[in-house]
């Protein structure tokens, strides 16, 4: 990361909460990548991506999400995943503060993807376009509705109630020292509370319903073998977005951090995310003339 300036901080959140941030400045930077991570990780966890982008005029920006990483926060809990997303407008307007020019580039995984989406739904016209890592829409261990009720009632009377997240890390990625680092890394959690489960869930399913109200610019991608959210529910959310400049990447044979498989098949991620931003900065002043809708399977 030699051609990145470094640095630390903290902003305010809702409610008073101190929430960690990262970035990583370019030197006379062509975009703003702001990485809204996924649950029960943190920013730190983004390596691969920074030392690819390194050198390609792309800053990086990335918050800790309250409860999570650095943040203060019980873990694994919120009350609305609306503080999530208000957390982040502070963080987005920081950046717009102090580099007013630059195109900024919202990219969510897994959870943070969920985030990231309700953010552009909410700040219409604030982004320069979305980038969806296997985003949560449809987990594979989805709950019966026997099970939602129970989870709505314990929401309701005990929303901090801690339970373990049941994500299984040895299907994160293929690589094995991905996998060794996120199960000994003392900033990883495993726990989810019942309010964050029926806000989690509410959240996901709000995203679907109004995905066709979003014309951005928007790249997706997701492994077909991913064991911990299906690739379907990304499918679902490309084939309803309304936007004419939308694509859609499905990696076979990858888990659920593809930005974290063995390092050949990741590769074909991280050049795909670079082009996708670099792309996208020169554009995004032209008007759009025709459908640049893609969808490819590697």
């Amino acid at each position: 990361m030699g051609k990145y300036q470094y640095e630390t901080g903290t902003i305010i959140g809702k409610g008073g909460i101190e929430l960690f941030f990262q970035r990583w400045i370019a030197l006379n930077p062509a975009a703003a990548l702001v990485v809204v991570h996924g649950l029960g990780e943190h920013s730190g966890r983004y390596g691969n991506l920074i030392n690819w982008l390194d050198g390609k005029r792309i800053s990086i920006y990335a918050l800790d999400h309250r409860g999570h990483g650095r943040s203060a926060g019980k873990r694994g809990h919120v009350d609305s995943f609306y503080d999530y997303v208000i957390d982040l407008s502070f963080f987005v307007e920081s950046i717009k503060g102090e580099f007013p020019t630059v195109p900024i580039f919202l990219l969510g995984h897994s959870m943070g993807a969920i985030i990231a989406v309700l953010y552009a739904l909410r700040h219409k016209g604030s982004i320069h376009g979305l980038i969806l890592s296997s985003p949560a829409f449809t987990p594979i261990a989805e709950a019966t509705p026997a099970e939602l009720m129970v989870a709505s009632f314990l929401s309701k009377y005990f929303p901090t109630m801690s339970i373990s997240n049941k994500i299984n890390a040895n299907y994160l990625s293929h690589h094995r020292e991905t996998v060794a680092e996120y199960q000994n890394d003392p900033l990883v959690h495993d726990r989810i509370s019942i309010r964050w489960y029926t806000e989690f869930v509410k959240s996901a399913q709000e995203c679907l319903t109004r995905a066709n109200e979003l014309t951005i610019p928007i790249l997706i991608f997701h492994g077909i073998d991913d064991r911990i959210v299906d690739f379907s529910g990304s499918i679902q959310f490309f084939d309803s977005v309304s936007s004419l400049d939308k694509t859609k990447l499905l990696f076979e044979g990858l888990y659920h951090e593809t930005m974290n498989e063995v390092e050949h098949e990741r590769e074909k991620v991280l050049a795909a995310i670079s082009k996708w931003i670099l792309t996208h900065c020169v554009r995004k002043t032209a008007p759009i003339k025709k459908n640049r809708t893609k969808s490819k399977t590697t």
